[in-house]
């Protein structure tokens, strides 16, 4: 039964992606190819951000003792939207813009200040 289903996901989903191109073909002619080739070079582009991007962040979340974990979701996002991106068709690219869209946490990213609550220094009681 679960090899049926994952047959049938594997095999309708770029059925569907060839019949949204050919139905946006029909809407918009010939900018339908401008709009894949720049969906394409859009995703490129992506997955090259979110490569060089990733070792840094996961390098300064190790020295600030956090957990990895969240900058490697967000990292993992944005790949998964760039390989989206690049394969043709309306409904990957909505996906992966859905991915990309998708709200972060941002807390603070740098080195967090001082506590200045406490005044360090000497002092004497004078009567």
């Amino acid at each position: 039964m679960r090899f049926l289903a994952l047959l049938i996901v594997t095999l309708g989903f770029p059925v569907l992606e060839l019949a949204g191109i050919v139905w946006i073909w029909q809407w918009a002619g010939w900018w339908t190819l401008a709009w894949l080739a720049a969906s394409m070079l859009a995703g490129i582009a992506v997955l090259r951000i979110a490569q060089a991007e990733m070792l840094p962040r996961l390098m300064f979340a190790a020295l600030e003792g956090r957990a990895p974990f969240a900058v490697m979701w967000e990292g993992g996002r944005h790949m998964l939207a760039g390989v989206l991106l690049i394969l043709p068709g309306a409904i990957s690219d909505a996906i992966a813009l859905v991915l990309l869209l998708w709200p972060t946490p941002r807390g603070p990213r740098g080195p967090q200040a001082a506590n200045d609550d406490f005044i360090e220094g000497e002092y004497r009681r004078l009567d």
